[in-house]
């Protein structure tokens, strides 16, 4: 559960850069071919936001890291409301899956995303 949980911060983390600018990436690494070979280099990706505006509503669909689950009727979704309630929310998710309270829904999310 540790890996899961640390998978589960590392993409909370993103968001909560994401939500604080429109412009974050974080670091990464893809392999490319390289004169004949594969090798590993460093780039920079910006994450897919997990919130969305519905009826000017806005909600927090809950991803497992950078993946996008979009199972109708499974992934945790929260109603956040208004904007100014996004990086709250955020934070305390990140408090909430620290603080190992969200277990049994990563647990659940990651069964739904195989």
């Amino acid at each position: 559960m540790e890996d899961l949980r640390r998978i589960f911060l590392e993409g909370l983390s993103h968001q909560i850069g994401l939500a604080h600018d429109a412009d974050f990436t974080y670091p990464s690494h893809e392999y490319v071919e390289q004169d004949g070979e594969t090798v590993k280099r460093m780039t920079y990706k910006q994450p897919a936001p997990w919130w969305f505006e519905e009826d000017g509503i806005l909600y927090l669909r809950l991803n497992f890291g950078e993946r996008t689950m979009l199972i109708p009727g499974k992934n945790p979704v929260i109603r956040v409301g208004k904007r100014s309630n996004l990086l709250p929310t955020l934070e305390a998710l990140h408090i909430l899956v620290d603080d190992r309270e969200m277990d049994d829904v990563i647990e659940k999310m990651v069964v739904v995303s195989r």
